[in-house]
């Protein structure tokens, strides 16, 4: 896959006319740093945690920040390595959602979660660099994924529902920004400074953190039960 020629890296959908400068895209390659303040805030947050949470929101902060500079490469640069990280770092964030809330649903062990969580990653992995293109496939897979962990955890209670509204508002932003803000769309303007790719990265970045500050108080509650 990463010896292999490619055209152009960075999203020809995504509307922002590219740069001959050192960014592609500058404003969707700098918007998506929005992932990584948000990791950045998650990681403060951890300080607050103790135990098994703790360690769920470090790992969780790492993915966020890795998820931005995943991002920020693809849009930023022209090769396949920033396709692969801008892909894989996003689907590794959306599966950790799924597999941290379901492990502590179902009741297993802190061992057996990880071993699930880091199971899909190398699946995904592994079938990124064979076929780069099924990474909507995968996405379709691990969202399936995230809606039935959020299942879970809704029937175990305890979820912080302003936070989980919160996210929920926002995601529908980011997806909004994200249609209408693709080439051709009727936001797209590929000179301006305004893109909608970009407002898909900070209203996406602000909707996985919230729902999983939102889950939480979940995670802790169930851990803590007999």
């Amino acid at each position: 896959m990463f010896g292999r020629p490619i055209i152009i890296a960075a999203g020809l959908g995504d509307c922002e006319q590219f740069d001959s400068a050192w960014l592609l895209q500058p404003v969707n390659a700098v918007s998506s740093l929005g992932f990584s303040v948000a990791g950045l805030l998650i990681l403060g947050w951890a300080l607050k945690a103790h135990g098994h949470e703790r360690m769920l929101r470090i790992v969780f902060g790492v993915a966020l920040i890795s998820t931005g500079i995943g991002s920020f490469l693809f849009h930023g640069f022209d090769n396949a390595v920033a396709q692969f990280l801008h892909d894989i770092t996003f689907l590794v964030l959306i599966w950790l959602l799924a597999s941290i809330n379901a492990a502590v649903a179902l009741r297993w062990r802190a061992s057996t979660g990880w071993v699930v969580t880091a199971s899909g990653i190398v699946a995904f992995s592994v079938v990124l660099m064979v076929e780069p293109e099924s990474t909507n496939i995968i996405t379709i897979v691990t969202t399936i994924a995230l809606i039935a962990s959020d299942v879970l955890v809704e029937r175990q209670g305890g979820i912080a529902r302003r936070w989980w509204i919160a996210s929920l508002a926002a995601m529908t932003i980011a997806a909004a920004a994200f249609i209408l803000g693709r080439t051709g769309a009727p936001l797209c303007d590929p000179d301006s400074i305004f893109q909608g790719h970009a407002l898909w990265h900070l209203f996406a970045a602000a909707a996985v953190a919230m729902y999983f500050v939102a889950t939480s108080s979940a995670r802790v509650r169930m851990e803590a039960a007999p």
